[in-house]
């Protein structure tokens, strides 16, 4: 047999070369998922297309704007490097309030990302500062964009799968309910109880009742419990209506039911033995 010529590359250069080449490609991949945090100037700041919040309450801004004044940027931002400028991936709350503090520069975390729509969309919904609409949205642009279902999704964002069903239900409502839910009117809880009413005009006579009330989530369940539980004792009404009077078709006499519960009786009235002959004959052929 013929003797092995050497141990390749760890042969010809030895262990330490081929070590310290290892290591440097180590470093090099470390580097690239570190984060660094920068002042950075904020007209090098773009705003990214992806931001899944529509909707910017201007006197929370106002507030933020003199919160930062007197404190500072207490939460940076989360930018990615474009070019010689930055693409905003979280925080444009937060920058709007810079600008309008008058701040020129700004504390940033600069990261990189294979897919920053994702990490944006994801990034805001983790922060909770969404409306239910908004999320619904970002939910829906999340499975559009990267195929996830909704299995998938609740995994990713670490939420249960229903918890995504039930946000994702809120793009079936009418633009009443939605616009009282961008307005803060109604909340996530709220739209949650909403999803039982089948009926629409029930549905948005209800969301105006909240807005116009100012009702609680429980007084909500309330209403429509009660509103259930009267609809169905006016089906069981109807229907045993409907028994008393095939009954007194059977009978030619008057007849009664009352029920309580899972028990009652059944009143035939007579007014006469031969009338009383005719009950028992129909019971007693």
């Amino acid at each position: 047999m013929k003797k092995r010529l050497g141990r390749g590359l760890d042969a010809l250069f030895g262990d330490d070369v081929i070590s310290s080449e290892k290591e440097k490609e180590e470093v090099i991949s470390e580097e690239e998922n570190i984060e660094r945090i920068e002042e950075i100037d904020i007209d090098l700041i773009d705003l990214s297309e992806n931001q899944p919040r529509k909707i910017f309450n201007d006197e929370e801004i106002e507030e933020l704007a003199n919160s930062i004044k007197c404190v500072g940027l207490i939460q940076p931002l989360v930018v990615q490097k474009k070019g010689d400028k930055y693409v905003l991936i979280a925080g444009e709350r937060r920058l709007r309030a810079c600008k309008l503090a008058g701040i020129q520069k700004v504390k940033c975390i600069v990261k990189e990302y294979e897919n920053p729509l994702e990490i944006a969309l994801i990034e805001n919904i983790q922060r909770k500062d969404l409306n239910p609409y908004e999320k619904a949205l970002a939910f829906k642009r999340l499975m559009d964009e990267f195929g996830y279902t909704q299995e998938e999704l609740a995994k990713r964002l670490g939420i249960s799968r229903s918890k995504v069903a039930n946000t994702l239900r809120i793009l079936n409502f009418g633009k009443k309910i939605i616009d009282l839910i961008i307005e803060g009117k109604i909340s996530e809880g709220h739209a949650k109880v909403l999803l039982s009413v089948e009926d629409e005009e029930q549905r948005n006579k209800l969301a105006e009742l909240v807005a116009e009330k100012n009702l609680s989530v429980r007084e909500l369940e309330s209403i429509i419990k009660s509103s259930d539980d009267k609809k169905e004792f006016e089906v069981e009404s109807e229907i045993i209506r409907e028994i008393e009077e095939n009954l007194m078709k059977l009978f030619g006499l008057k007849v009664k039911i009352q029920k309580k519960k899972n028990k009652g009786k059944i009143e035939i009235e007579f007014s006469s033995d031969e009338e009383l002959e005719k009950i028992i004959s129909i019971l007693m052929p």
